[in-house]
């Protein structure tokens, strides 16, 4: 249970906008918005079960759920850091993924294993400081060595820009890699890259398949091997996937491609991430998707 006015950071990711003003200028211009690793503090009640666990033993289970970094990931590839959910009728669940910043504050009155009671107070941060929801997914698959069509983005209904993934099995594909127009909710291909694709070289089976992140902290294209492939996978030389999806934009039809694929067919899963300023609403109305279902 979370202590009486001890909660504090959990709202709003934190951003720094920046502004520059020029000679003789009236105001200023907007010039870049940086996200911060959110810091929060959270006390809280720490209480002991008179009819099983004492108070040593929950506050060491609890004390034990939190962690300063992620070192234990080194040794169990299935470690997870602590996670606040925070569950409303209106959004549903969103969740945010917590460390230890520094040693937490607690200093009790009187001896916590007589009164069977604490307040710790959790100084905390959240390095990826966005409220999540599990992320959308589609696929677009052939049964054959090639084929063409449209595969569903599913929108990106947050507030927060989405850095899609793909993950491409082998074949020779054809991507979109389109700029995005129009108001919240009703976005649409368009502007000067509107229609831009990217044609990659084939998948060969060594490779053992293809990922493309437009995560700018992660490798935008790799293979199974967790090799850096964009050097040599991208038809055209110096080419690069460059279009994120914006905030509030409706699913959407996107074409795409395949050839040389082995006999059984290929398949394409476009991954795309659900990031939330906070933990409840912000939704906008989203326009229906067009064409297709």
């Amino acid at each position: 249970m979370l202590g009486h006015g001890q909660v504090e950071g959990i709202y709003d990711a934190p951003v720094v906008v920046e502004r520059r003003s020029m000679a003789r200028q009236r105001g200023g211009t907007i010039i870049n918005k940086n996200w911060g690793v959110r810091e929060l503090s959270l006390g809280f009640h720490v209480i002991g079960d008179p009819g099983g666990d004492d108070f040593a033993r929950v506050d060491s289970d609890f004390r034990a759920s939190f962690t300063y970094d992620a070192e234990e990931e080194q040794y169990d590839p299935d470690w997870k850091p602590a996670r606040i959910d925070w569950t409303t009728e209106l959004s549903g669940t969103r969740s945010l993924d917590v460390v230890l910043r520094e040693a937490p504050d607690f200093a009790p009155d009187v001896n916590p294993l007589i009164n069977e009671y604490g307040n710790p107070i959790l100084p905390l941060a959240a390095d990826q400081p966005f409220w999540y929801e599990e992320p959308a997914t589609t696929t677009w698959s052939t049964g054959s060595t090639s084929g063409s069509g449209f595969i569903v983005m599913p929108g990106n209904p947050t507030d927060v820009p989405a850095f899609q993934k793909w993950v491409l099995t082998r074949g020779k594909w054809t991507l979109p890699d389109v700029s995005w127009t129009g108001r919240r909710g009703h976005r649409k291909p368009g502007g000067q890259y509107g229609t831009r694709m990217i044609s990659l070289k084939k998948i060969e089976s060594t490779q053992g398949g293809l990922v493309i992140d437009l995560d700018p902290m992660e490798l935008m294209v790799r293979d199974a091997h967790d090799t850096n492939a964009i050097g040599y996978m991208m038809e055209n030389v110096g080419q690069f996937f460059m279009h994120t999806i914006p905030p509030y934009t409706p699913p959407t039809l996107l074409p795409i491609s395949v050839t040389d694929a082995p006999a059984g067919g290929a398949m394409a899963t476009l991954i795309v991430p659900r990031l939330w300023s906070k933990p409840y609403g912000l939704e906008q109305p989203m326009a229906e998707l067009e064409g297709g279902s």
